[in-house]
């Protein structure tokens, strides 16, 4: 394991680029990773998502820790995302990677525009994705802090992600979703894996614009999303 307690830099990524990522040992990172907050740009027709029976889509751009992260010692990651949402799917937020056999198995959750307002949107991809909304406050502006979290039961780490929403104010957490088998790997019969079978995680931001927006001469029109204290946190061990 390298052998550096440097914060690894954000680097702009479309898509499945991103793997490349995963081909690098983990890094011994802090225990704490935080960002600058960052604005993405995303042209119409981006998307990360894998429906039945063929689509699977993802050019989305993302700008992700430029190193992978241990997925056993990953504890949290958490933005506050906004934009000027306007077009059907426009959407931003987390996105977490985790390369599996001959699958990418992977996460996002944050903001995403339907039915003419933003909800929170989370999308958990296997084999193919599904996806959930949960409405925001019309208080909220289109703005909300999303967090991820690893669930842990006494000093055990289990299978579950979940999916908050924090409240800015009060810093009270609202499970939305429950994410069962992402951490399965890194489980057998409730003990942890042995070093050797590690497996590593890719953490970022992203935004998207899957659909082209209405109006004439916006065709090209990009969406354009700010992510406000991105931060991941890792186990102390």
């Amino acid at each position: 394991m390298t052998n550096t307690t440097q914060v690894p830099k954000l680097r702009l990524h479309h898509g499945s680029s991103a793997m490349a990522i995963s081909q690098s040992e983990a890094t011994d990172c802090p225990k704490t990773l935080s960002y600058e907050p960052v604005t993405i740009h995303a042209a119409p027709k981006t998307d990360l998502w894998r429906k039945p029976p063929h689509t699977d889509i993802d050019n989305a751009p993302i700008y992700l820790i430029s190193a992978p992260i241990d997925l056993h010692k990953f504890h949290t990651a958490r933005v506050t995302v906004s934009a000027n949402w306007s077009s059907l799917y426009d959407q931003g937020g987390l996105a977490l990677f985790i390369p599996d056999e001959d699958l990418k198995k992977w996460v996002k959750t944050g903001i995403e525009y339907v039915w003419g307002k933003p909800f929170v949107g989370t999308v958990a991809t296997s084999r193919w994705s599904d996806w959930s909304l949960v409405p925001l406050p019309e208080s909220a502006g289109g703005k909300v802090t999303i967090q991820v979290e690893r669930e842990t039961k006494g000093d055990d780490r289990v299978e579950s992600l979940w999916v908050y929403i924090i409240n800015e104010e009060t810093g009270e957490k609202l499970g939305i979703r429950e994410i069962t088998w992402f951490f399965r790997h890194d489980v057998d019969s409730g003990e942890a894996i042995q070093e050797d079978q590690s497996r590593t995680l890719l953490v970022g931001v992203y935004g998207a614009r899957p659909t082209v927006p209405e109006g004439e001469g916006r065709e090209n029109e990009e969406l354009e999303v700010k992510l406000e204290g991105f931060e991941v946190t890792l186990f102390d061990d």
